[in-house]
């Protein structure tokens, strides 16, 4: 089925894309669907940056928080509630995120993976837990070379993802992900916020210190204190790492506050390679720029 128009807007960490989307939603029959693999999560409103409770609420943001630690999204599952969400046809879906491979997985044929049960999750992650993950990714060459070449041997969350479906399913990931593009879309206006990297990496350090002050720290105080699955996603979320070790006494806060800085501006190089690499039909522009060409292009 082929929906009509949608509006993806993709960029670096503290580029201004939420800022963007509301705008644009405020302008046009529309509401937008978070593309963010970390603000899937009702965890870390904070560090993760979800926008504002009040934005959340009016029922013109979907796709925030709505999964409950400990679950977990995947690319799949988050395009599955996406399409669910294409129904209302005289609404444009805006698709906002850092996550690029969600936003790309709109543009493809993705077979549904089933859902893998808690007894294979165990006993994968058990056998991480005594042999280790170079164990499993070794284990990832033998049974799908193609994707292991893809991932990094120090990327757990993907490794075990990989070996859970081939456990459950009896398919490698590259037999299930294995079909030809196939948009689902008639139009997509899609931009990549962009900006001069010394201005980014400004922003991204006021953000870093704006999160300290609005509690940051209690926040993920209070994450350490349940019991929490260490492969889980939300274990990636950057920040956590330097901020648990100041937690425990194991960083000064200095240190805690420079490293955060540092792994963010990280991770936005990261990000903007992957736009510029697997987004380069997208248009990249600054957030005025971006604004005014989403808006004539609704328009033409």
């Amino acid at each position: 089925m082929l929906f009509p128009l949608a509006i993806f807007i993709g960029g670096p960490t503290a580029s201004g894309k939420t800022e963007l989307a509301l705008s644009v939603q405020s302008k046009l029959p529309s509401f937008i669907v978070n593309a963010d693999s970390m603000q899937v999560y009702d965890k870390f409103n904070i560090l993760t940056n979800k926008p504002k409770t009040k934005d959340i609420k009016n029922g013109n943001c979907k796709l925030f928080g709505f999964i409950n630690y400990p679950d977990k999204c995947n690319v799949g599952l988050w395009r599955n509630k996406s399409i669910e969400l294409l129904k209302d046809k005289k609404k444009i879906p805006i698709f906002v995120g850092g996550t690029g491979l969600y936003l790309e997985s709109l543009t493809k044929n993705i077979s549904e993976i089933p859902q893998i049960s808690k007894k294979v999750k165990f006993k994968v992650n058990k056998i991480m837990e005594r042999k280790g993950k170079q164990f499993l990714y070794d284990k990832l060459i033998e049974i799908d070379k193609n994707y292991a070449k893809k991932i990094s041997s120090n990327d757990t969350q993907r490794i075990l993802r990989a070996i859970e479906v081939k456990v459950a399913t009896g398919k490698s990931f590259s037999d299930w992900h294995g079909q030809e593009k196939k948009n689902i879309f008639e139009k997509i206006i899609y931009v990549v916020v962009s900006m001069e990297r010394d201005l980014l990496y400004d922003k991204i350090n006021s953000r870093c210190k704006e999160m300290l002050k609005r509690g940051v720290i209690d926040e993920v105080e209070d994450f350490l204190d349940e019991q929490s699955d260490r492969f889980h996603p939300l274990h990636k979320a950057i920040g956590l790492n330097p901020i648990s070790l100041f937690i425990l006494g194991k960083m000064n806060k200095d240190e805690c506050i420079s490293i955060f800085m540092q792994d963010t501006r990280r991770y936005a190089k990261r990000q903007l390679t992957w736009f510029n690499n697997r987004a380069s039909y997208a248009k990249h522009l600054g957030f005025f720029d971006a604004e005014n060409y989403i808006l004539n292009s609704v328009k033409i």
